[in-house]
Formats: C-alpha cells, sequence, structure tokens
C-alpha cells in the first residue's frame, strides 16, 4: 500500500512538536520534523502567559517542514489541558492566554467550598487541583470575560487558527471541570457557579472526523488533549490488567475504564474521570513528573539531562524523598529549594543526590497512584505501559519496576504523536477502529528488566 503520512501537533507546557507518521508503514515510527523549547512569557503584572505568536510561528514552522520532507494526508492537533485563549467578536485573541503556572488561582479552594466539593464531583469526576479551568476562570476579570465572545481551548484555538472551526473537543473538555461527565455537555450549572457568561462556550465535539483543511491538507480532530492521544499511543490488551503511566511534564498515572466513577472512594482519592478520544474513560491521577527536574536544570545553568541520570543512576544509597503528588510544585519560584525543605537536603546538595530524589519521589508518587487504582477498582494490574519522554530515562523504568514489583513495558516517548497520528487514521479511514489502530502500535512496546 502507498504511504498514509500525517503530521501531528503535539503541544507540551515545556516542549512543543510537529511529527510525522506514516500510518501505511509495517511498524510504527515517528519523526519529529520540529521541536522547540516552550515556556511562559511573564506580562507587565507578574503574571505568566503562553507566547502565542511565537507558538503559532513555529507550528507553521513545523508544519511546513512537514511538507518539504514528504506527502501530507492529514494534520492533528492535541496538547496540554485546562488553559484557554479568549475571543472577541472578529473572532480575534483577546490577548495572550495565562498559562495555569501562574499564581492567580491561589484562592480556588474557596470557590470549590462555595460551589460544594461533592457537588463538583458528582458533576464533574474531574481531580480538584488549582488550575483547573473551572478556578481559573473564577479568577478571570468579569471585564475581560464580558469582552470576550468565545473561549477556545489551546489545542482548539490552534484548529481555529489554521481552519476557522469553532468548537471544543470532548477528551479536552472534560479536564476543564465545567464538562458533566454524564452528559458529556457543558453544566450549565457550573459555569453559572462562577459568573461566565454562558454564551462563551461552544459546541463539543468527538475526536475521529475532520474539520477543516489547511493549505489544502484535511485537518482531523484528535484527542486534542495530550494525555487522551498517549492513552491510544499504547497498545490495548483487553485481556491484561494494565495500569497507563506517560511521563513526562506531569506523569500521568491510569487505567481505561467503561465508565466514570463518580463514588466518594474516587472522589477521597481525588481521581480523575476523563474522556477517552474515541470512547470510555480514562481514570487517572496526575503525579508532578519531569517538569521538577526542568526546573533544576535551569537553576543549575541548563545542564545535559542525560548526564544528570548518569550521575543519579551511580547513587547507591537511599536517598530522602518528597511528596510528588503535591502540586503546589508547579507553582514554585526556586524549586531546589522546595526539594531541600522537604527532603532535609540542602540546596548545595550534590546534583546526583537531589535527581534521583527527584526520580525516587517521581517514582513512589505513581507506585501510590497504582496502589489506589487497584483499591477504587479491586483490579491489581499486572503490568505497566510506560511511555512519554520518561520511557527514555532507564533509570525510571529499572526503579519502577523494582518498586511496584511490577513488569514493566516501554512504548514509545512519542505515545502522544503516535496517538493523534491513529485518530487521525481513524478520521480518514485509514483504521476502522481504536482496537484496529492500538493493533498496529504493537510492535512498539519492550519489557524492562528488574536490576537487583
Amino acid at each position: 500500500m502507498t504511504g498514509f503520512r500525517v503530521l501531528a501537533v503535539d503541544m507540551g507546557a515545556t516542549s512543543i512538536r510537529v511529527a510525522a507518521v506514516d500510518l501505511a508503514a509495517p511498524e510504527p515510527a515517528v519523526e519529529i520534523v520540529h521541536r522547540w523549547q516552550n515556556t511562559p512569557v511573564e506580562d507587565s503584572e507578574g503574571h505568566l502567559r503562553w507566547d502565542w505568536p511565537r507558538i503559532l510561528e513555529n507550528v507553521h514552522l513545523g508544519l511546513q517542514k512537514g511538507l518539504d520532507t514528504g506527502p501530507v494526508s492529514s494534520i492533528g492537533i492535541d496538547g496540554w489541558g485546562v488553559d484557554y485563549g479568549l475571543l472577541d467578536g472578529a473572532g480575534d485573541l483577546l490577548d495572550l492566554p495565562y498559562a495555569y503556572h501562574d499564581g492567580r488561582t491561589a484562592g480556588w479552594e474557596a470557590t470549590a467550598a462555595k460551589i460544594g466539593v461533592g457537588q463538583l464531583y458528582a458533576t464533574t469526576g474531574i481531580q480538584l487541583m488549582g488550575l483547573n479551568t473551572i478556578f481559573q476562570l473564577a479568577a478571570d476579570s468579569t471585564d475581560r470575560l464580558d469582552s470576550a465572545r468565545t473561549i477556545l481551548l489551546l489545542p482548539d484555538l490552534l484548529a481555529n487558527h489554521l481552519t476557522g472551526w469553532v468548537g471544543c473537543e470532548r477528551s479536552n473538555m472534560s479536564t476543564t471541570g465545567l464538562m458533566d461527565v454524564r452528559t458529556r455537555d457543558w453544566s450549565d450549572l457550573l459555569i453559572e457557579s462562577i459568573g461566565a457568561p454562558r454564551g462563551l462556550f461552544p459546541e463539543p465535539a468527538d475526536a475521529g472526523r475532520v474539520i477543516g483543511s489547511w493549505r489544502r491538507i484535511p485537518v482531523s480532530l484528535v484527542g486534542s488533549h495530550d494525555t487522551a492521544s498517549a492513552f491510544l499511543g499504547v497498545p490495548y490488551d483487553p485481556d491484561a490488567q494494565a495500569v497507563f503511566v506517560s511521563a513526562g511534564s506531569w506523569v500521568i498515572v491510569g487505567v481505561d475504564r467503561t465508565a466514570p466513577d463518580t463514588t466518594e472512594s474516587a472522589r477521597s482519592l481525588n481521581f480523575s474521570n476523563e474522556v477517552g478520544a474515541l470512547g470510555g474513560v480514562r481514570f487517572l491521577k496526575n503525579v508532578v513528573g519531569f517538569w521538577i527536574l526542568e526546573q533544576c536544570r535551569v537553576a543549575w545553568g541548563n545542564p545535559p539531562i542525560d548526564d544528570l541520570i548518569r550521575l543519579a543512576s551511580a547513587v547507591d544509597d537511599e536517598v530522602p524523598v518528597f511528596d510528588a503528588g503535591d502540586h503546589g510544585l508547579v507553582g514554585a519560584k526556586d524549586i531546589v529549594g522546595e526539594i531541600a525543605q522537604a527532603t532535609g537536603l540542602t540546596a548545595d546538595s550534590p546534583r546526583a543526590v537531589i535527581v534521583r530524589s527527584v526520580i525516587e519521589s517521581i517514582v513512589g508518587g505513581v507506585v501510590q497512584v497504582i496502589d489506589e487504582v487497584a483499591k477504587v477498582t479491586g483490579q491489581h494490574p499486572e503490568r505497566i505501559h510506560l511511555v512519554g519522554g520518561g520511557s527514555r530515562i532507564p533509570l525510571l523504568g529499572e526503579v519502577l519496576r523494582n518498586r511496584s514489583g511490577l513488569a514493566v513495558i516501554a512504548g514509545s516517548p512519542e505515545a502522544t504523536a503516535l496517538g493523534n497520528a491513529v485518530v487521525q487514521g481513524v478520521a480518514r479511514g485509514m483504521f476502522a477502529s481504536a482496537e484496529q489502530a492500538r493493533a498496529w502500535l504493537s510492535p512498539s512496546m519492550q519489557p524492562i528488566e528488574r536490576t537487583s
């Protein structure tokens, strides 16, 4: 069969890339045609915002590189959740989108208490975090919201820029804390509770269809939340009890389920029920991940990450750990100081020890969530599917294998791009179902051996 090459735009909060995947190839492979670092910028009032013009510039550059290196049958877009842009009546962006790292949502607990924590979870089934869209909107200015006509989550904002399409893909919509997990539509009650105009919110849309074109190339709606795409980037075996770990800036730990779970057990452990890109529910929790290590690198003058991991791998002694489930770390101005305070280390402790503490702490958070998944679902996983950038780091897989006692199967570091690509394949008729698409991904998984 002739090639069916698609471009996956994968917007990460620290790294954005454009990847090419040939869905007609015998085995999955990802070609990164363009990658660049993504960091928020500080505005005149000290708030953190995304440099949207620079993001657009690099997306266009990446897409052009994709076109220059081969034929393109489709384009798909995924990205991080919760952040949004506001469009005015002419369809133009009002201003730079706020970054979820910004501290403007510091009073989010009061908003949650006013609405009712139980009511929030019963409606949305979403893990309570200050960065959720509902709390960002509650902190937004009334004048800003009144000046807007449409709110778009960032992957949808990029799709709008490329095609003019206006909508909200449901996998990302489910991260907002404003979607009713049962009806899969916006919750009018929750929107009203934060004083946001109901007319801002566009129609929900399901992934797996074409929504427009860019330079006559079809643009397909994929699981626009990067975790939804990453979940589909893992081969699926319905007979295996497997837990999914996507290790990037955040580490996402969870399982596929057929229906949402909003029981008190799930709520008390703060699990999220997020909509799958092609059906089902992603039952998961977020652990702060390699964002911590990236911030350490910045503080240390950006030494190569491979050198830091090599040093950490040579540490034989036990190291103190901290709670990587503490989302307050995301707003830390001095992450090395925060780690030192939480562990009893000092800011001038050997970098090898600090990095090993980061790895051990991330894994500790992952193992805790795996135990909690078993507690809530009553099903004990037999293996871990590890994907994302962390699957490139042998130390992470080894520590995870040793501490969990489970088989660890490493998938592609670019599982998100693969999941993005296969949904494009569904949208364009290359695959008849998610199961067929995942079967094509199977050769990319490799076991990680346990070390002594």
